[in-house]
Parts: C-alpha cells; structure tokens; sequence
C-alpha cells in the first residue's frame, strides 16, 4: 500500500498534524510518511510529547515505526492491527497527557474490547487543553457521537516538571451523525489550584460571581509544581486558562469570561472544532457551527481527506461532512 505523505510545515506547522496523522494512520491501516516537521517553530522537530504520542499509537496499533526521537524532522510509520487493553504512558515531561489522550482514543473506540490507559505528564499546560476541559467539554461532545469513555486525574501536573496522572477508561464504539447540539445558558466555572493559597480561587470566584456566574466550583489537586486554572464552559464552548506568574487572579477569571463571550452563538468552541473534525469525518452527515475557523482547522481537514477522501466544506463559521 503507498504511503500516505503529509508535509509538516503546512497550515499552522505544529504537533496536531502530527497527532492527527498518526491517529488516521492507524484507523485506516495507511503507512504514513511526516517531513518538515515543526519546520517553522524553534526548535523545530519533535518535542517529548509529540515522541510519546507516536510511541502511544505504534504500542496500540502495533507496526513499525521510524524517526520518533526527540528533534526528528521526519517520522514514518506503517500500522498493524489495533489492540485495545491495558496500557501506560509516560511522556517524562509535563507534555499534555491530554493531547496524548486526543491522539490515541479514536483507535481505542476502533478497538475491540474495553481499554484502560494510565498517562504521566502534564495536565495544565500551556497550548493544550486542560483536564477540565476534556472532562466538561470533549468527552460530553463525544457522548453526543454515541462514543463512552470517562476519564479521572489522580494528581494534576504543571509546568515545568509534570508529574500529573489521569486514567482513561474507553468502551469501544463507532460514531454515528450529529447535526444537533443543545445549547445551554448557564455558565459554569472549576477553579483549581495546588501549592497555592486559599486566596488564589477565592479571588478568582468573587469575579466569576460579580458575572453573575455563580455555579462555580474549587478543586485542590496533589502536584509537584504550584498551578492554578479557571474553566469557564457553557454547553459545548469552554475557555481554559492558566495562572501565570504576573497575571492577577481577576484577569484570570476576567480573560476566561471574556473568551467565552467571545464565541458568540457557535454551537462549538473554535478549538473543540479542531479536536471534533475526525470524528464528523468518521460519522459523515455531521454539521456544527463554531467562532473561527482557525488554522488548526483548515490543516486539520487537509490531513484528514488526505487520508480518508471525504470532503468538507464550510460556510461562514459553519462546517459539515456528507
């Protein structure tokens, strides 16, 4: 079979070509052929997590794989059969166990039996969702495809060091059409924080409240580093934010509302967008609408016709499969 070629440096040019690829790959049975990857970022190349999720995919799908080293600008890989079962992955960073878990769970609903997948690494990070994100927001928009897995955190994991641990257990399933989305009008919020003060949420909250956002919840985690993240979400459109060092716990809230507000009337937020493309494309007669149609977006629906030649299209914001 010819090998399915991607270049890397493409659209956006960052790990989710790589992750989707890989995950397409796998489904499909295509070998896959990655080059200049990461062209454009410094440094270019793989990173650790982009490593991990490679490794995640050939130990599920079985196959060989080449080039998944840390600084690697091309990456092939030929898959076998999938597997599902037991499984544990440690990125060794505080890479996003959360993208890792993006990456390998359309294999896992492929699979034929129950998986449970144990993942270390970081789970509030900077340019991945965080885990309350994939709790609140992801899985319940996979539940609307007929897809079950649920996830829990055993320990949180913040830059630098990571450190966190999520479990992820996934029936297998195949998705089926969705066309409507319920909408919501309540916002809800999770504050949550470790090795921080009390104050830290508690200022965070009386924002939330002065909002009139009043079902908010604090969580306190176990981590090796301190962090802090506010989740704003209201049916499917969440806004994640981190807690920096010089950034308020006002503007934390105060950016998360903002944000939010921001996605207007989509049905989806414009990154639960991105992450929602291969399954609409595995479903077929999918439609949703969203905020922005980002760069993530356009490169996500290249990869994905390039593997499986079905044709999206788009309409303003809108965007469907037949």
């Amino acid at each position: 079979m010819d090998s399915i070629e991607i270049d890397g440096s493409l659209g956006e040019g960052g790990g989710q070509i790589v992750r989707t690829s890989l995950s397409l790959s796998a489904l499909t049975g295509k070998p896959l052929s990655i080059y200049n990857i990461r062209a454009g970022r410094d440094p270019p190349g793989l990173k650790p997590q982009h490593v991990a999720c490679a490794r995640a995919v050939r130990s599920i799908a079985r196959g060989t794989l080449e080039g998944a080293e840390e600084g690697s600008d091309e990456l092939k890989y030929s898959p076998a059969q999938i597997y599902g079962g037991k499984y544990e992955f440690d990125i060794g960073t505080a890479g996003s166990t959360i993208l890792l878990a993006q990456t390998i769970l359309p294999l896992l609903f492929a699979a034929s039996k129950k998986s449970t997948i144990k993942i270390r690494g970081g789970t509030h990070v900077p340019k991945a969702p965080t885990y309350e994100y994939f709790e609140k927001v992801f899985l319940p928009a996979l539940s609307l495809f007929g897809l079950e897995a649920k996830c829990t955190i055993e320990r949180a994991g913040f830059f630098p060091r990571g450190g966190g641990e999520i479990t992820l257990e996934v029936n297998p399933g195949t998705p089926k059409p969705v066309t409507y989305w319920p909408r919501e009008s309540i916002m809800r919020a999770v504050l949550i924080y470790s090795n921080l003060p009390l104050k830290v949420p508690v200022r965070e909250k009386k924002i939330l409240l002065t909002n009139d956002i009043n079902e908010v919840y604090m969580r306190e985690y176990e981590a090796t580093d301190p962090g802090n993240a506010v989740l704003l979400w209201k049916g499917f459109c969440g806004s994640a934010v981190l807690g920096e060092k010089g950034l308020r716990s006002e503007e934390v809230s105060q950016i998360a509302i903002e944000d939010l507000e921001g996605e207007g009337d989509a049905e989806v937020d414009r990154h639960l967008a991105d992450q929602l493309l291969l399954y609409a494309a595995l479903a077929g007669k999918t439609r949703f609408k969203t905020s922005l149609l980002s760069k993530h977006t356009e490169t996500s629906i290249y990869v994905i016709e390039k593997f499986l030649g079905k044709k999206f299209f788009t309409e303003g914001n809108e965007v469907w499969v037949e």
